[in-house]
């Protein structure tokens, strides 16, 4: 047989293969063993890479119809690495390791398989404490595909009943887009993209002007949309471009987040992006992705197509000119926005451009330094100290500084560190000089953040010879408070110190004015019990424990609650079980 008529059958036979894979998967072909975690749901709340507050997303959020207690299966055979108890984040959470060299992770659990609860109660116990993190030793508890594992929840950071599951490439704890791992999960609408933006004022040398930004509302259906502005768009200069957009899921009205977008000119491509892997190390370069200045003041998520210099997100494509356009003459200019989710979906954003040369007007900013991303940067004066790590902003910053006078609340002048509208990657130092204090209560004093309607909220920061320092992660108006008033608790169980109302749990509300509950503990006969903690509800529970407890006798429970300047509250009672 002809060598060439023997390679064409071959690629006659495997072509349909692809295709439909390549149709299935979207941009990227995973083959899959793997079963659903909530049996038959097809259905979730929350997509791969969507845009959250410092983070993106790093997996699907099953939903639960509402509900707690729903079966949690392995969806494939492995064995528990790590689980987690926290009283926030994902709360309770299992890790389970595949052979194929993956990890899938379920969060948010109400509980575990009995075995692996029996497991986390005794450390625990030998631990005293309710948070724990726990490396399991490899194979000493090994589940097959479809085994019931856990029981879906709310606990830790949810906001409602749902499972929050992801992939990881186990090696580089890499999560990855679950929906390629599933392929029993449909959705044939495409995103929609709800507003347009272009930004200029781009040159990157923020002390000249300031960024500007212009923004497009637009008409769509399906996979075109189109802008409510005449065209084409005059621009005088270097210009970017940003937008908003979710995914709506299946057609059904689920905002998800999108996958991926490309930008071109006159069909060649200028910028792009895709989000089918994510790095917990680099997730808070979200800030510098998105529009921040647009989050703060507007609630607006935008997403960026060009990139700040300080950004060292691994999603983009973007060229020499990271997403910046110049065009060459005064032609019209065809540009085209593609956004598209997971599964291949796409809307189509075509505009055009005009160059028209004109004046750049725009706001110099006041500024008291300059402050250049790759580098360290200091500000200080006679009442504070600011030291910012290289790789800290994204991009050069014209720093303002400002002092204000502060209040009866306060134990320093209220100092004005820059505009909240700006994102900060790291943590600094933030050093503030306090009034005269009295010795017995320098250490409660701590910085704190107010906000501009008077409120403020604990910073944290320990006083040194008239000094107090902490490390915040924002800029805004900071002060130095003192936190003297220990933590409140509420009996939800026990009235008048005798009588349990509930025969099935012992519970507590604790709340602190300032700094926040820094730790508790709980007594029962002198023995330390297991209360866990819900953050969300500010409350702590015991159930009642047969084995631990002795039935048909009068019991002292003690609970002491200290916050997070060591100001301490106990609550003792007597009670009959």
């Amino acid at each position: 047989m002809d060598i060439r008529l023997y390679m064409l059958r071959i690629m006659m036979a495997v072509l349909p293969f692809f295709a439909i894979s390549g149709r299935l998967n979207g941009q990227k072909q995973v083959a899959s063993e793997y079963v659903l975690p909530i049996k038959n749901s097809l259905s979730f709340s929350g997509g791969f890479g969507e845009l959250r507050r410092n983070h993106f997303h790093t997996g699907l959020d099953f939903r639960t119809a509402g509900r707690i207690g729903v079966p949690v299966h392995a969806v494939a055979d492995g064995y528990i690495a790590r689980i987690l108890v926290s009283p926030s984040g994902y709360g309770l959470a299992l890790y389970l390791v595949h052979p194929d060299g993956h990890t899938s992770v379920y969060g948010h659990l109400s509980r575990f398989q009995s075995k692996l609860e029996q497991y986390v109660e005794e450390h625990q116990y030998r631990l005293k404490q309710f948070a724990v993190d726990l490396t399991v030793p490899s194979g000493l508890f090994s589940f097959k595909r479809g085994d019931v594992i856990a029981w879906s929840g709310n606990s830790g950071s949810s906001g409602g009943p749902h499972l929050h599951f992801e992939i990881r490439e186990s090696k580089a704890e890499s999560p990855q887009n679950p929906l390629f791992y599933f392929p029993a999960i449909v959705d044939k609408s495409s995103p929609r993209i709800n507003a347009f933006y272009l930004y200029t004022n781009v040159s990157g040398n923020p002390e000249v002007t300031a960024l500007s930004r212009q923004r497009f509302e637009t008409i769509g259906a399906h996979q075109r949309t189109t802008l409510k502005v005449k065209q084409p768009l005059e621009v005088s200069g270097p210009v970017g471009f940003g937008f908003q957009a979710d995914d709506d899921f299946n057609g059904i009205g689920m905002r998800c987040g999108i996958y991926a977008a490309e930008l071109y000119m006159d069909q060649e491509q200028v910028f792009s992006f895709k989000i089918d892997h994510l790095a917990f190390d680099k997730g808070r370069y979200i800030n510098s992705h998105i529009d921040y200045e647009e989050l703060i003041q507007n609630k607006r998520w935008i997403h960026r197509l060009f990139m700040q210099p300080g950004n060292m997100l691994d999603i983009y494509q973007s060229g020499t000119s990271k997403g910046i356009v110049l065009l060459p003459d005064s032609k019209i200019h065809a540009m085209k926005l593609v956004v598209s989710d997971a599964r291949g979906n796409a809307n189509v954003l075509e505009f055009k451009m005009l160059f028209k040369k004109k004046t750049i007007t725009g706001t110099k900013p006041e500024y008291s330094k300059l402050f250049y991303w790759e580098r360290i940067n200091e500000f200080q004066n006679a009442q504070v100290k600011v030291e910012l790590p290289a790789g800290a902003l994204y991009e050069n910053l014209p720093f303002l500084y400002q002092q204000q006078t502060g209040n009866r609340s306060f134990i320093s002048a209220i100092h004005q560190i820059h505009f909240a509208k700006v994102p900060i990657h790291q943590a600094y130092n933030l050093t503030i000089k306090t009034q005269p204090i009295p010795t017995r209560i320098q250490g409660k004093a701590l910085i704190v953040l107010v906000e501009p309607n008077g409120k403020f909220s604990a910073v944290g920061g320990n006083y040194v010879d008239g000094w107090v320092t902490a490390r915040p992660r924002v800029f805004g108006n900071f002060a130095v408070a003192v936190d003297t008033i220990p933590p409140k608790i509420q009996s939800l169980s026990i009235q008048q110190n005798k009588t349990l109302i509930n025969r099935q749990k012992i519970d507590f509300k604790i709340t602190d004015n300032l700094s926040g509950i820094g730790t508790y503990y709980g007594e029962i006969d002198g023995n330390w019990v297991l209360f866990s903690y819900d953050a969300k509800s500010a409350t702590i529970s015991f159930p009642i424990d047969k084995k631990r407890l002795v039935m048909g006798k009068t019991h002292l429970l003690k609970v002491v609650v200290e916050d997070g300047k060591e100001n301490r509250a106990e609550y003792s009672a007597r009670f009959y079980l």
